[in-house]
């Protein structure tokens, strides 16, 4: 009896091993996706993607939270019709991730992308509540995890949106973007299916501000 329990057991425990490194592959399968989608229907279809994993792996932030990012960078290069639906599902998986995982910079990251998303679709109407929200979260990012490369990031993208007038503009984001690329140096993700992004995208903004494309 008791060698029929432990054989019960590891068939158990090999087949709960087995469909964790099947999901483990399909997450960095999707996120592979995301790194490579250009178009706001390539993230979007990237986000269907991690949402059918986090339906399947309920307890995990992480399919989420990618979920989340690709619907919110989508909104960045939709037309503003769309904008807003594209932000309301960004938010519904932000707040899956987030009661997944308590005071994660990364989701603050998120909820700041997705204020400065809203503001697009009227930045003369939007621009003051949004952009205040957008550098809230960057903050708290921040304080929540200081060696993330990804919480400067948006807090240089908030600079870089907000008039220089109030304080904003190419002058006084540059040395935020550079603040970002200076983290990545030292910044090593808790996995390889953990946030990495953001480099490039600094990268691209100082070359911008130098004068190139």
């Amino acid at each position: 009896m008791k060698i029929a329990s432990y054989f019960l057991l590891m068939i158990i425990t090999f087949a709960g091993l087995a469909q964790n490194t099947l999901y483990k592959e399909q997450l960095r399968k999707n996120i592979q996706l995301f790194e490579n989608a250009k178009s706001y229907q390539e993230f979007e279809y990237a986000a269907r993607g991690f949402e059918t994993l986090a339906l399947k792996e309920k307890k995990d932030w992480l399919p989420f939270y990618y979920a989340a990012l690709c619907q919110v960078v989508a909104a960045f290069k939709m037309p503003k019709s769309e904008v807003d639906h594209s932000c309301d599902l960004a938010e519904s998986f932000t707040r899956r991730s987030d009661s997944l995982s308590k005071e994660n910079s990364e989701v603050a990251v998120l909820k700041s992308m997705i204020a400065a998303a809203r503001i697009n679709v009227n930045k003369a109407q939007r621009g003051k509540k949004y952009g205040a929200a957008a550098t809230k979260f960057a903050l708290e990012a921040i304080k929540l995890n200081e060696h993330n490369p990804r919480a400067y990031f948006v807090k240089a993208q908030a600079i870089l949106h907000t008039p220089p007038a109030f304080g904003g503009g190419d002058k006084k984001a540059k040395p935020v973007f550079e603040i970002v690329l200076q983290k990545h140096k030292d910044f090593k993700p808790e996995s390889v299916l953990h946030p990495k992004w953001g480099k490039a995208e600094a990268e691209k903004e100082l070359k911008k501000m130098s004068g190139g494309k």
